[in-house]
């Protein structure tokens, strides 16, 4: 498991196979997904981790294992991810989700600003966006911490996102 970079708290790491049982905990939390398309299974799990690891090999980038590290717990995710087609075209998503109990400590707000100084640094990307559902205030709340501006309503896979965006 490939360590990608460290937070002053967090350490963030390619996912692995190991990490199956905590994402599987996330994904199966009716409150976690509750403004996604809905819980997964862990087959589904599987799937989704797959997805992570092709883009690591076609992008360098994909969502990582956000870990404590005082205690080496397995707090959920975070990282990059190519959205193909949003409003005409591909960009570069700024992902997270963490475990219910490790909300509200400021754990999803540290790696999502981690992956924007990452991503700018040490890609080059120029431009990150967040899906973010109505609603979603918490989500909403990290978005913001980073710097990201609502810019839009959009339609992806079927429902109304609020498109945030950071230069």
């Amino acid at each position: 498991m490939k360590k990608i970079f460290e937070t002053n708290r967090l350490i963030l790491r390619e996912l692995s196979q190991n990490d199956v049982d905590g994402l599987f905990e996330l994904f199966s939390n009716h409150e976690a997904m509750r403004y996604l398309p809905g819980t997964k299974s862990r087959n589904e799990v599987v799937q989704w981790l797959a997805l992570a690891f092709e883009s690591y090999q076609t992008m360098n980038f994909g969502p990582l294992a956000v870990i404590l590290k005082r205690s080496n717990e397995f707090l959920g995710y975070c990282g990059l991810y190519r959205q193909k087609d949003v409003d005409g075209k591909d960009e570069i998503e700024i992902l997270y989700g963490l475990i219910r109990r490790y909300w509200g400590m400021g754990y999803a707000t540290e790696a999502a600003i981690g992956f924007y100084q990452y991503g700018k640094a040490e890609l080059k990307i120029s431009s990150f966006i967040s899906l973010i559902a109505p609603g979603n205030l918490r989500s909403m709340k990290v978005a913001k911490s980073v710097g990201m501006k609502f810019e839009k309503e959009i339609q992806m896979w079927g429902n109304q996102y609020h498109m945030y965006s950071i230069i």
